[in-house]
Parts: C-alpha cells; structure tokens; sequence
C-alpha cells in the first residue's frame, strides 16, 4: 500500500491522519467559537494544545474543542487527491454548520492553511478562521539565543512572529522542517537529513505542532514551541 492510499484510508476510516483509534461523539451542541487542534497535536503532542488552551483561557476567550474533531484534509490535498480533500471538507463544514460554529481557532498552521485556502473555495464554508498566535499579538516574549522556524504553510505570520518573539533573527532556521506535503510518511530518511540541519544551530522556535514533532525527535533539547513559551511568561 502506498502512502497516499494509507493516509486517505486513515483519514476517511479513522479520522486522523495517523491512523488513531478515537471516539467520534456527536454531543449535539451548539458551539460557536471552537479550537481545532489537528491530528498531530491531537495525537503526538497534546502538551501543545494543552498549552493554547491555558493561553486561551487566560485571554478570557470562551471556546470549546469539538468531542467529534476530525482531520482537516491537509495531507490529501498536498499528495494531489483534492476529490477525497473536498469530501473531508465537505463532511467536516456539515459537521461545523451542525454545531453552530461561527469561528475556528486553530494553532496547526497546516490546518490553518486548508481551512482559509482550501475551504473557503467551497459555498458551504462561511466560518471564520483565526491562527491562534494572533490572540497573543499584545504579548511580547524574549528570544535570545533562539532562531525561528517559520512552518510552510504559515510564512505569512512570519511579520506577526518577530514582533512578539523579540531578539532573533529574521532569517528561517530552514527552508523546511521535513515533515509537510506527505515527505515524512514517503521518506523518513530525507525528513531527518532536513530537520538535522534545522536543529544544527542555534536552539530552535516553532509555533508548528508539525515542525516541533519532527525537529524534537532529532534533539528534544534544540526545539520549543512557542505556545508553550507564552504559557511560561504569562503564568
């Protein structure tokens, strides 16, 4: 099996990109502002979204996190099968249109990225779409001796990024982390060449569920996330 047919049978059968066994509930509900965390920080670093949830709380932002969550559709779309992409999507804004739901928090920039490219193609999808970071633009947070990975499918924050994140570099820690666009289920050999040369400098930030996944596994002591970094400074 390839990994497309694998990640398209994970999706559609499981709900997840990886292949997770998970509950999928319905509580009939109404929630208008949700957070969408993402397969990854779902299933691989929940410390992440435990940390934007604090942030969001603090913030005295009112959000819930759907108890039926499900993949966006991300890999699908970048491994070329946007016909199996726009059924998630289709699924996934019947759900959102079920629940209520008027705007989505979300701190995967790959997440990101689908809903406000990729759904907003679609006349069903009226929902507004906000990068969790934006929520913290009001805070300023030191670092010093850090370099940032921008992820690929959020340059755009890149601005919003250095002016919260204050004394580093303008430049990217790398091109790409090596996880995005199906390059880890397909090579995991090219993904760890690249994020060995992401975490051969200085210790490295990411705001990148994704990035901080792949670039921790290679020195778990060169990588933080920033969300967890907010957390720190505003406790």
């Amino acid at each position: 099996m390839g990994y497309l047919e694998r990640i398209r049978g994970n999706i559609l059968e499981k709900g997840n990109s990886y292949g997770e066994d998970m509950d999928i509930v319905d509580d009939g509900e109404i929630h208008e502002v949700i957070l969408h965390r993402g397969c990854t920080t779902h299933f691989r670093e929940e410390h992440i979204s435990n940390a934007v949830i604090n942030l969001l709380n603090k913030k005295g932002i009112d959000f819930t996190v759907l108890s039926d969550e499900t993949c966006c559709g991300l890999m699908l779309y970048y491994l070329g099968d946007d016909e199996t992409g726009d059924k998630v999507a289709k699924d996934n804004i019947e759900k959102f249109n079920r629940h209520g739901v008027k705007k989505i928090i979300t701190l995967c920039p790959g997440c990101y990225e689908t809903f406000t490219k990729q759904y907003t193609r679609l006349p069903e999808f009226d929902i507004e779409v906000v990068f969790a970071m934006d929520l913290v633009s009001d805070e300023e947070i030191d670092g010093a001796g850090h370099v940032v990975m921008d992820p690929c499918h959020a340059l755009d924050k890149k601005d919003l990024a250095r002016s919260i994140i204050k004394n580093v570099p303008e430049k990217r820690a790398n091109s790409c982390c090596g996880f995005g666009a199906g390059v880890r289920a397909g090579s995991s050999e090219l993904t760890k060449k690249m994020a060995t040369r992401t975490v051969s400098g200085d210790r490295v930030i990411t705001y990148c569920p994704a990035c901080y996944h792949t670039l921790s596994k290679i020195d778990e002591d060169k990588c933080v996330d920033f969300y967890e970094l907010m957390d720190e400074h505003l406790s």
